[in-house]
């Protein structure tokens, strides 16, 4: 039933969009311009880390298979399917993408978010992506990060980070907030970052704490250890 309504709603949605289209027909031919040109962007970085990290070449020609085996860039392709809905003035087609992401891949990922060409996923199960949240060229994201938005009591609307360019934000790393991160930054794994740090920093997680645990009848072969 429910896949029945959003197979009703997307066609509604696409006959609206083509009459608003009809009218301005550079909308949609910008929309597509601006997919294809965030789908070679991200191809072309994940050829630059493949070539850096594993030595290997990869071709344009290979991106259909490219696509098939490695998930962050077909994570990427399927943002960048729902970016083009939304940039087409398809809102509620690019509200069921955003949702088709988040049942597939693990991921929630807002349809507003504001992600910048070059971006490269690593894993991305688990990955947060609030729609307040800007990201720039030549991310790297590992999975379980949340980039996720605060409540400004100025404004009173929710605000959520800005990530410069090159920035690699590790598995399990949280960066909420008015927030700027900048250029070639690496937040480590496990990171919390509430605060602005300038452009080349290194975030590293709070040191774990590690304490003696409390003995046990259990541990120290008493009555239960030796099951009377």
């Amino acid at each position: 039933m429910a896949l029945s309504w959003y197979s009703w709603a997307i066609v509604r949605e696409s006959e609206s969009a083509f009459a608003r289209e009809t009218e301005n027909p550079a909308g949609l031919s910008s929309a597509l311009r601006s997919f294809v040109t965030r789908v070679r962007g991200d191809f072309e970085a994940m050829q630059i880390g493949r070539a850096k990290y594993l030595g290997d070449e990869i071709s344009y020609s290979q991106f259909p298979g490219e696509v098939v085996k490695k998930i962050g860039l077909q994570m990427m392709v399927a943002v960048r399917a729902m970016q083009l809905l939304r940039d087409a003035r398809m809102p509620l087609g690019a509200q069921v993408a955003s949702r088709m992401i988040r049942y597939v891949y693990g991921a929630e990922i807002h349809w507003d978010a504001r992600i910048a060409p070059g971006t490269n996923i690593v894993h991305g199960n688990g990955l947060v992506i609030g729609g307040a949240v800007t990201v720039g060229e030549g991310c790297v994201l590992l999975h379980n990060v949340t980039l996720g938005a605060a409540f400004d009591p100025v404004t009173g609307v929710n605000v959520g980070p800005t990530l410069g360019k090159n920035v690699h934000v590790g598995p399990g790393a949280t960066i909420i907030g008015k927030i700027t991160v900048g250029d070639g930054s690496k937040i480590m794994a496990g990171a919390v970052l509430d605060r602005s740090v300038p452009p080349g920093s290194l975030v590293s997680p709070a040191p774990a704490v590690v304490t003696l645990r409390a003995p046990s009848a259990k541990r120290a072969g008493g009555p239960a250890a030796s099951g009377e």
